[in-house]
C-alpha cells in the first residue's frame, strides 16, 4: 500500500509516460512504415529500441513539457553488410521516404537517424526516429562472444550507420540483445506487477475492448517505474545547470546500472522500496570519487556494476562487451563528478522528501524533483501553503455587538 505522498509522485511519473492511446497508435505506425518499405521495394525487419521496447519512456525535454515523445525504431534491412557501405544503407532508406508523398512533409535527416514527426495524438505529440541496419558480420560477433559472459545475447547484434563528422561509418549495436537481457531481469517483477493489468484497462477502455487486450508493454513493473523517475529526474537536475545538455548521463547508463542493482533485490519491492534501494547502492558506487580504484575493490569488493580499470571509468552494455559505456566519463571529469552530486540531491527530493512533516516542504521537493509544470497540471495546488489573509482598510468594519 503507497502512502498519499508516493501516490503523488508515481502519478506524476505516470502522467509523462506514453498513454495507451499512443502506444496502440505508435504500433499503428510501426506497422505502416514496414508495409511502406516493403511495397518500395526495401525488405525490413522494423521494430522498436531503447524506451519504448523497454517499457521506460518519459516524455522528453525538461525544459517543456509540451515536448515531443522521440521514440526509436530500427530498419533492419536483408541486405548483406559487405554488399554495401554504412552511407549507401542510409541514403537508400532515406530516399524512399523523401520520394514519398505520403512522408515527404513529415520527415527530417538527421546524422544519426531519419525522422517522421506527427500531429498531436492523444493529447502528446510524438515522433518516430528510424535508424537503419543490417546484420552484423559473423566475424565482429565473435570477437564480441570472446568477451561476453552472455555471448548467447550477441546472435542479433546489427550494423547501424554512425556519422564520424566526415562520412558515415558502420556501429556495431545489439537493441534485440538489451532488450532480452533486461526483460530477463524484469520477469519476477512483473509477476508482482500484473494486478496492475485492471487500472490500465480501466484508464484505457476505449482503446482496449478487454482486460486481456492490454498489451504488456503498457504495465509498469517496480523496475520500470524507478528508472522513469530517475529519468525525469536527471532531465529537471541537468536542465537546470548551464552545461547540463553536456555532462547529462545517457538513459542507456541509467537503465543498465538499476537493472543490474535490481538482479540482488526482492522482486517484490514497492516502487518506493527499490528506489531506496538503488539510491544506496549508488551512494556505495560515491566512494569511486574519494577513493581509488584497490581501495574501493579492497572495500567493496563485490560491487561491480559500476568500475574502474586501470583508472578508467568503466561501465559495461551487457549485451555487447565491447561497448563502455562510461567512455565520456573518462573524457570529462564533470560527468562521474556531476553524475553522483544529482543522485545525492535525487535521493533528498524524492525519498527524504516523503517523511518531512510540512506539506508545502514536500511540495518544493517535488517541484524541484520533477518540475513545476507536470507537478501542477498533475496535483493543482494540493500541499501548497494557503496564502496570507489580507485585510482590506476601504472596508467598513462592522462592531461584533452593538
Amino acid at each position: 500500500m503507497y502512502s498519499s505522498r508516493e501516490l503523488v509522485i508515481l502519478n506524476t511519473i505516470k502522467s509523462l509516460d506514453i498513454t495507451p492511446t499512443m502506444f496502440k497508435n505508435a504500433n499503428e505506425k510501426y506497422h505502416n512504415i514496414a508495409n511502406f518499405l516493403s511495397e518500395h521495394g526495401i525488405e525490413a525487419d522494423f521494430y522498436p529500441q531503447g524506451s519504448f521496447a523497454l517499457g521506460t519512456v518519459v516524455r522528453p525535454n525538461a525544459k517543456d513539457d509540451n515536448a515531443a515523445y522521440d521514440l526509436d525504431a530500427v530498419c533492419q534491412v536483408t541486405d548483406a553488410k559487405k554488399n554495401l557501405t554504412a552511407k549507401e544503407l542510409f541514403n537508400k532508406v532515406r530516399s524512399i521516404f523523401e520520394g514519398s508523398d505520403l512522408y515527404n512533409d513529415k520527415i527530417k535527416v538527421y546524422p544519426k537517424c531519419i525522422t517522421i514527426e506527427y500531429s498531436d495524438i492523444g493529447g502528446a505529440k510524438f515522433s518516430i526516429d528510424i535508424i537503419p541496419a543490417v546484420d552484423e558480420e559473423e566475424v565482429i560477433k565473435n570477437e564480441q562472444r570472446l568477451q561476453s559472459n552472455r555471448p548467447d545475447l550477441i546472435v542479433t547484434a546489427i550494423a547501424i550507420p554512425k556519422h564520424n563528422q566526415i562520412n558515415y561509418i558502420w556501429f556495431t549495436n545489439n537493441p534485440r540483445g538489451y532488450k532480452q537481457w533486461f526483460d530477463e531481469i524484469n520477469k519476477p517483477y512483473k509477476q508482482f506487477a500484473e494486478m496492475t493489468r485492471q487500472k490500465v484497462f480501466e484508464s484505457a477502455y476505449m482503446v482496449y475492448d478487454s482486460v486481456e487486450e492490454i498489451p504488456e508493454n503498457l504495465i509498469r513493473t517496480s523496475l520500470q517505474r524507478v528508472i522513469q523517475i530517475l529519468k525525469r529526474n536527471r532531465d529537471i537536475y541537468y536542465a537546470s545547470l548551464e552545461n547540463g545538455d553536456e555532462i547529462k548521463p545517457i538513459s542507456a547508463i541509467i537503465t543498465t546500472i538499476v537493472a543490474e542493482m535490481a538482479k540482488n533485490a526482492n522482486p517484490a519491492y514497492s516502487v518506493f522500496e527499490l528506489l531506496q534501494f538503488v539510491f544506496n547502492e549508488f551512494n556505495i558506487y560515491s566512494n569511486y570519487m574519494s577513493l581509488n580504484e584497490v581501495e574501493f575493490k579492497n572495500k567493496f569488493s563485490a560491487k561491480r556494476v559500476i568500475e574502474k580499470r586501470n583508472g578508467k571509468w568503466h561501465i559495461s552494455n551487457p549485451a555487447l562487451p565491447k561497448d563502455n559505456l562510461a567512455d565520456s566519463w573518462n573524457q570529462n571529469p564533470d560527468i562521474p563528478k556531476y553524475f553522483f552530486k544529482w543522485l545525492k540531491t535525487a535521493q533528498e527530493d524524492i525519498i527524504a522528501s516523503l517523511h518531512k512533516a510540512n506539506d508545502a516542504a514536500f511540495r518544493v521537493n517535488l517541484e524541484n524533483a520533477f518540475g513545476a509544470d507536470v507537478v501542477q497540471k498533475t496535483i493543482g495546488n494540493r500541499y501548497k501553503p494557503e496564502p496570507p489573509r489580507t485585510f482590506n482598510s476601504n472596508c467598513d468594519v462592522r462592531p461584533w455587538r452593538i
